[in-house]
């Protein structure tokens, strides 16, 4: 018997054992190449072991259970500490507010109950795989085969390493391309930033789009950096590699027409400047405040305090209609229009609507509110109004409390606000004696522009006829 504890024999026991061996080999997973060649080294009188040796090895795998056991124990406390260790954690480093800790603070302990999971199931099957080399290696029918695991784990190490060390130089040339992409991406946040705050002026770039075309250029540098980064990345060059970049861009083709269709009204709506935050607009039935322009939507405020999102597509395929833009410096304007029979002196109505506005808190006295006559239907005239607002953001509240006190003035001087429809021809013509173009509130004053001047005195008797 040699230093293992094996002999050359070729006793009859081994015949016994044949079969009980064979069957051990398939229950184990072992190839038929494998169980054959066993089959073969036994009959031609190969390695056999005694009982001593038999129950020596038995011994040592034992030995051997016990070890991996307690090791598997350790690794099972560790991890128990390291996830103690973290929950422990009442804050994260320094430098991090507290709401943003807050916030953080669940997907680090998630993240670190997943790494160590991880890290234990590895190392715990490395340490089983270990067990299994040296068990095999304790008998002679098995020795075959713990040294193919031996050599299959350290080939698999050697291959390894060796894709590592081929590996540098493509990585080394990734992370210099990813540096020089990070050098111009600051490039021009820091150009950017200062066109946005007005410091640096730029004859085709407006402030408005800045910050837009900031991230435009920005996702072609990083696109170009990942063309030119592409060739060495490790793997790069497999079929699997290709295979799975080919899908992954055939799904986001499918998968993001929609969300191409919104970004391409984006643009469209950011570059023509057609709504800003901070204006008051009408798209659609939808008016209110702007708050935000992404890329994908705009977002409004109405007078009710609400958040609206409208997608692009939309702003693109309705009528914006903007009140701030062109206001400078008379401020917003806020119109409002009513319809009267043809009865009513057109003079007083211009009176009257110049009167409730003038008694209407948030209008401007400068310029002063006009009226305009824009329609002669067939049965009423239609008045606009318009008046400059002192605040834009109050349009709702004080167009509000003008028809309040439109209505107020109407009802002082004995005007209805009515729209006359008629289905046969009136009794009487329709129209207004020339004692009466001058029917309080209106005065013989005509200002500029065919607006007619308010009677101060509020004498509702006055006929308020023309002075020679």
């Amino acid at each position: 018997m040699n230093s293992k504890g094996w002999e050359k024999t070729t006793t009859e026991g081994v015949t016994l054992w044949r079969p009980a061996i064979l069957a051990v080999c398939l229950a184990l997973g072992f190839g038929t190449t494998a169980t054959q060649l066993a089959a073969q080294e036994i009959d031609e009188g190969g390695l056999v072991m005694t009982e001593q040796s038999m129950w020596a090895g038995l011994a040592y795998l034992l030995i051997a259970a016990v070890l991996l056991l307690v090791a598997i124990w350790v690794i099972l406390r560790i991890r128990i500490w390291i996830l103690g260790r973290l929950n422990a954690m009442a804050t994260l480093p320094g430098g991090i507010s507290g709401v943003l800790a807050t916030g953080l603070k669940p997907h680090i302990l998630q993240a670190g109950h997943v790494l160590t999971r991880v890290a234990a199931v590895v190392i715990t099957g490395f340490l089983i795989y270990l067990w299994l080399v040296y068990a095999f290696k304790q008998f002679s029918y098995t020795a075959s085969w713990g040294d193919q695991l031996g050599e299959f784990l350290v080939s698999l190490f050697l291959n390894f390493g060796q894709g590592a060390l081929r590996a540098i130089p493509g990585l080394v040339t990734v992370v210099v391309i990813i540096l020089i992409a990070r050098w111009g991406v600051r490039l021009i946040n820091t150009v950017f930033k200062e066109v946005e705050t007005g410091t640096l002026s730029v004859p085709w770039l407006e402030r408005e789009t800045a910050r837009t075309t900031q991230t435009l250029l920005i996702v072609v540098v990083w696109l170009f950096a990942l063309v030119v980064a592409y060739p060495y990345i490790p793997g790069s060059e497999t079929e699997a590699f290709k295979g799975l970049s080919v899908l992954i861009g055939l799904m986001v083709t499918l998968g993001s027409t929609g969300l191409i269709n919104q970004i391409i009204s984006g643009l469209f709506v950011i570059y023509s400047r057609s709504v800003r935050p901070g204006d008051y607009v009408r798209i659609g039935e939808v008016e209110g405040e702007v708050i935000d322009v992404g890329f994908l939507a705009t977002k409004l405020k109405t007078p009710r305090q609400e958040e609206i999102t409208l997608p692009h597509s939309v702003l693109v395929g309705n009528a914006t209609t903007n009140y701030s833009r062109l206001a400078g410096d008379n401020g917003m304007v806020v119109t409002t229009s009513v319809t009267i029979g043809y009865d009513a002196p057109w003079r007083q109505i211009h009176a009257l609507l110049l009167l409730g506005a003038s008694r209407t808190p948030g209008i401007r006295k400068e310029p002063p509110p006009r009226v305009l006559q824009r329609e002669l239907a067939d049965f009423y005239i239609q008045y606009l109004l318009l008046a400059h607002l002192e605040d834009p953001k109050s349009r709702a509240v004080v167009l509000s409390e003008l028809h309040g006190q439109i209505q107020d003035a109407f009802n002082e001087y004995g005007t209805q606000i009515m729209s006359p429809h008629f289905v046969s021809q009136p009794d009487r013509p329709v129209f207004v004696p020339k004692t009466d173009w001058y029917a309080a509130p209106a005065s013989a004053n005509v200002l500029s522009g065919g607006a007619v001047g308010v009677d101060e005195t509020g004498n509702k008797g006055s006929s308020g006829k023309p002075q020679p």
